[in-house]
C-alpha cells in the first residue's frame, strides 16, 4: 500500500486551520480513493509478478520512446519550414517534444510503473466495497466525525466570551489566541480525538482489505523488488544512453531546434536498441536519427 506521509509543522500563523486540515487529510485518506474512477482495470486479468510487470513496463517504455522519436521528427520537419509562421511552428513542435520526452522519462522508471499498477489495484479493491461493507461504514463514520469536529470548533469560537477575548486581534495574534482557546476546550479535544480514531479505523480496514487480496500482495512485492533494483542501478551508473539524462530544450533558431530533435531521436533509439525495442524503430515513420541531416537556413 502506498502510504501518505504528512509532515507536522510547528505553531505558525494559521495553525488552527492547518492543523485541522492535516488531521482531516490523515483521517480520511481512504475516502478520496473511493471517489477515484477505476479505468476498466481488473487485477485478475494478468500476473503481477515482477517479470510480468517488467514486460508491461518495457512495452510502455518502447511506445513512449517511439512517441518521442515521432515528435522529434516533427521538429526536424518544422525546422525546414520558411515564412512568417516558421518560428511558431518550431515552438509548437518543440513544446510537443518536451511533453513526449517527459512521458518517456517517466516510462523508464520501473518503480513508477509498479507503483501505478499497485495504485490501480488498490482503487479497484476500494471500488468493490458495497455500501453496507465495514469499510464504507467506517468512511461514513469519518465523515460524521469530521462534521462534528467542525461544528464543535465553530461553536467554541462563536461563544460570546471567546469573541470578547478575540476582539481586536489580527494575524498571528488572532491565530495563536484561537489555538490556545481550542486546545483547552474539552469538547474540541474530544471531537478531535474521535475524528482521529475514526480515521484510524478506515486506515486499518483499508490495510486489511489490501493484504487479503492475493493480487495486491503480488503487486506490492513487485514494487518492493522494483525499488531495490532501481536503487542498485542508480548506484552503479549515473550516465549513459538511458534516456533519463536530461536534454537541452531551448533553441534560438532552426539549427538549434534541429540539434535538439536529433539528440532526442538518438536518445530514444538508444533505449530501444538496448532494450529489445527494434520493431518500434522499424515501424516508426520517416527517417531516424542516424539519417538526419542538418537543417537549412540556420539563421532563421
Amino acid at each position: 500500500m502506498i502510504a501518505m506521509k504528512e509532515q507536522q509543522g510547528r505553531l505558525f500563523p494559521g495553525h488552527v486551520m492547518n492543523a485541522r486540515r492535516l488531521l482531516f487529510v490523515a483521517a480520511i485518506a481512504g475516502y478520496f480513493v473511493v471517489a477515484s474512477p477505476v479505468q476498466a482495470y481488473r487485477r485478475g486479468y494478468y500476473s503481477h509478478s515482477y517479470s510480468s510487470m517488467l514486460a508491461r513496463q518495457r512495452q510502455f517504455m518502447h511506445q513512449a520512446a517511439a512517441s518521442q522519436i515521432n515528435a522529434a521528427k516533427q521538429v526536424l520537419a518544422d525546422a525546414e519550414s520558411t515564412g512568417n509562421t516558421a518560428r511558431a511552428k518550431i515552438d509548437a513542435s518543440l513544446a510537443k517534444l518536451r511533453e513526449e520526452a517527459q512521458k518517456f522519462h517517466d516510462a523508464q522508471s520501473v518503480t513508477r510503473h509498479a507503483a501505478k499498477e499497485l495504485a490501480e489495484i488498490e482503487a479497484e479493491i476500494i471500488d468493490e466495497q458495497t455500501s453496507d461493507s465495514p469499510y464504507k461504514q467506517a468512511v461514513k463514520n469519518v465523515e460524521s466525525a469530521r462534521q462534528n469536529f467542525q461544528q464543535v470548533e465553530d461553536r467554541v469560537l462563536a461563544d460570546s466570551t471567546v469573541q470578547a477575548k478575540l476582539a481586536g486581534l489580527t494575524g498571528v495574534s488572532l491565530q495563536e489566541a484561537k489555538t490556545k482557546i481550542l486546545e483547552f476546550d474539552d469538547k474540541y479535544v474530544g471531537a478531535k480525538a474521535e475524528l482521529h480514531a475514526q480515521g484510524g479505523s478506515v486506515a486499518r480496514l483499508r490495510t486489511e482489505l489490501f493484504q487479503a487480496d492475493k493480487h495486491w500482495k503480488e503487486a506490492a512485492e513487485t514494487l518492493t523488488q522494483a525499488r531495490k533494483d532501481e536503487k542498485a542501478a542508480e548506484e552503479m551508473t549515473h550516465s549513459g544512453a538511458s534516456g533519463r539524462v536530461g536534454l537541452t530544450w531551448t533553441a534560438k533558431n532552426a539549427s538549434e531546434a534541429a540539434a535538439v530533435a536529433r539528440a532526442a531521436i538518438a536518445q530514444a533509439e538508444g533505449v530501444l536498441r538496448a532494450t529489445g525495442g527494434g520493431r518500434y524503430l522499424n515501424n516508426s515513420p520517416g527517417f531516424t536519427g542516424s539519417r538526419n541531416q542538418p537543417a537549412r537556413n540556420s539563421n532563421r
